[in-house]
C-alpha cells in the first residue's frame, strides 16, 4: 500500500507545482497588458471651488472615435466638454481639433477624473486615455 502511495503523492505534488506555474503566467499577463494600456500616473491639478480648469485632448480627426470625461465624486468636481459654435463646415476639416474639457471645483475634497476614447457603437467606458487626480480647495 505504502508503494503505491508514493508515486501517486509526487505526481499529486509535481501536478500542483505545473497548476501554480501557470496560474502565476496568466496573472503576470494579465497585469503586463493593464499596464500597457494604462496612460500613466495620474496628474495632479489643484483647483478653487468655483474656478474652472481647461483640459485639452488630442482628438483621432475622424469622426469615429468620442472622448469621454468623467469624475468618481461629482460632489467635489463638475467635469463637462465645451461645445464651440464652428465658424467653418466641420465636414471639410482636415486637421483635428483638441477637445476642450472644463473641470470646475463645486466643493473641497479630491476626485479623480478620467478620459476616455470610445468608438462609435462600442460598449463600456472606452480605452482610458489620461487620468488627473484634482484637489479641490477653499478660494
Amino acid at each position: 500500500m505504502e508503494k503505491l502511495l508514493i508515486p501517486f503523492a509526487r505526481r499529486l505534488a509535481s501536478l500542483c507545482i505545473i497548476l501554480c506555474m501557470v496560474g502565476a503566467s496568466a496573472c503576470s499577463q494579465s497585469r503586463s497588458l493593464t499596464e500597457a494600456n494604462s496612460p500613466g500616473p495620474a496628474k495632479k491639478l489643484r483647483v478653487k471651488v468655483g474656478e474652472i480648469k481647461e483640459i485639452k485632448l488630442s482628438g483621432r480627426g475622424d469622426n469615429q472615435a468620442q472622448l469621454i470625461g468623467n469624475s468618481d465624486n461629482t460632489e467635489v468636481v463638475d467635469v463637462s466638454r465645451q461645445q464651440l459654435t464652428p465658424a467653418i463646415d466641420t465636414l471639410k476639416k482636415t486637421n483635428p481639433e483638441p477637445v476642450i474639457f472644463q473641470i470646475k471645483g463645486v466643493t473641497t475634497g479630491t476626485a479623480k477624473v478620467m478620459f476616455y476614447e470610445k468608438m462609435a457603437g462600442e460598449t463600456g467606458n472606452g480605452q482610458l486615455r489620461k487620468t488627473y487626480q484634482v484637489q479641490v480647495v477653499n478660494k
